[in-house]
């Protein structure tokens, strides 16, 4: 009787389990049925709202600059006549009116190819699409944004800001940048840099530091926007300032390859110096790769004997690309390393430096009593040769 019982509450028990699966099942397929629809509509918007503010926006770009622009040498820029004139062309053409906000739901798309057009220009066509944006009264709905559960709306209010320069934004922009999310903050930190440049410069250019979880490619991205006059020597002393006060050294490092977009001239005392005094493998990389002149050479041939083969390795690429010929046997001897990557890297440097040629590389490949220091010369020779043939291969093929 026991045994009936139970076999009875397992057939029900699995009766259930299949009907709560496949409703699931049904309810997933509905779901994802209904994700696609709403993609679909979504493109479609989209691609209406381009295609009616495309051609506009195109036009705003090409307006011809006044004639006295073209006899004057002085950068032109757009008054408030000119201005008034371009939303009159267009008003004339029945292209928008300006006191008609765009709706809700037109207005990312319509962001979105403002904003990758403004990226893409220079000069007054900038200030066009920005007088532009401001007579569709985008302001209100895109500060709503900001607040937006949509990373992509909330991305795309914080980079509208920024290229329009928007000062009442700076504020709500700022606290940002504090926020949780990488990269919300990162682009808030972008915007305020193109809003207000000397404030953002002041006040947070150090969140370069503080944040670790920043992208250091987008950062670089950034730094490489904006005037190297202007921000060299604030982004130097901000590396010597954390050098003192020993962060991270991951983060260090990080900071010293920042400097590589800066002027040679302001970051080389700094890098010779902490080139001399530290230990951190890391930090000691980073420094060897911007070494440009003689400065650092006794230190960077003292580096040779380090244990550590990373850094050995960027000492034969220094070296290499400083080029005197007193380091060849330091290269050379460099090809006997216990580790590949320093032994190539040490043939390539010997293929690069001034009084070598092919037919001296060639005869060490022969000579040199180690096997491992042939073997890396032969196969950089193979490589050498095989490049060359190929862009002669290219070349004629050109033709």
């Amino acid at each position: 009787m026991e045994f009936v019982i139970a076999s009875n509450i397992s057939i029900t028990l699995a009766w259930w389990t299949g009907i709560i699966f496949t409703l699931l099942s049904i309810l997933c397929i509905g779901y994802m049925f209904l994700l696609r629809e709403w993609s679909e509509i979504v493109k479609n918007r989209r691609e209406a709202v381009t295609q009616k503010w495309e051609e506009t926006l195109y036009e705003v770009t090409l307006i011809e600059e006044p004639k006295s622009r073209k006899k004057s040498q002085k950068p032109y820029k757009l008054t408030k006549k000119d201005k008034q004139d371009v939303l009159a062309t267009y008003i004339e053409k029945g292209r928008f009116e300006p006191v008609e906000p765009l709706a809700n739901e037109d207005l990312p798309h319509f962001l979105f190819v403002w904003n990758y057009l403004h990226e893409s220009l220079r000069g007054n066509s900038k200030e066009r699409l920005n007088f532009l944006a401001q007579n569709l009264k985008i302001d209100s709905t895109t500060y709503k944004m900001l607040n937006s559960r949509s990373l992509k709306n909330q991305i795309l209010a914080i980079n509208t800001f920024g290229n329009l320069r928007e000062q009442n934004a700076y504020d709500k922009i700022k606290k940002l940048i504090y926020h949780r999310d990488p990269i919300i903050s990162l682009w808030a930190w972008r915007a305020l840099l193109r809003i207000n440049f000397e404030v953002t410069l002041k006040n947070h250019f150090s969140m370069i530091v503080e944040r670790k979880d920043w992208s250091p490619t987008f950062v670089a991205k950034i730094l490489m926007e904006l005037d190297k006059d202007l921000f060299s020597e604030p982004l130097v002393r901000l590396v010597a300032e954390s050098y003192q006060k020993q962060i991270s050294e991951r983060q260090m490092a990080r900071l010293i390859s920042y400097l590589t977009i800066t002027h040679i001239s302001s970051f080389s005392p700094l890098v010779h110096k902490i080139l001399g005094e530290s230990d951190q493998t890391e930090v000691v990389i980073a420094c060897l790769r911007l070494v440009k002149s003689d400065e650092s050479l006794a230190r960077v041939r003292e580096l040779m004997k380090s244990e550590r083969w990373e850094i050995r390795l960027q000492v034969v690429q220094t070296l290499g690309r400083l080029g005197h010929e007193e380091d060849l046997e330091l290269l050379i001897q460099a090809l006997n390393d216990l580790d590949w990557w320093v032994r190539y890297r040490a043939a390539s440097a010997l293929m690069i430096m001034p009084s070598m040629t092919e037919e001296k590389i060639a005869d060490l490949a022969e000579n040199l009593p180690n096997e491992f220091a042939r073997d890396i010369l032969h196969q950089v020779l193979a490589e050498n040769r095989l490049l060359c043939l190929n862009q002669t291969s290219s070349s004629i093929l050109s033709k």
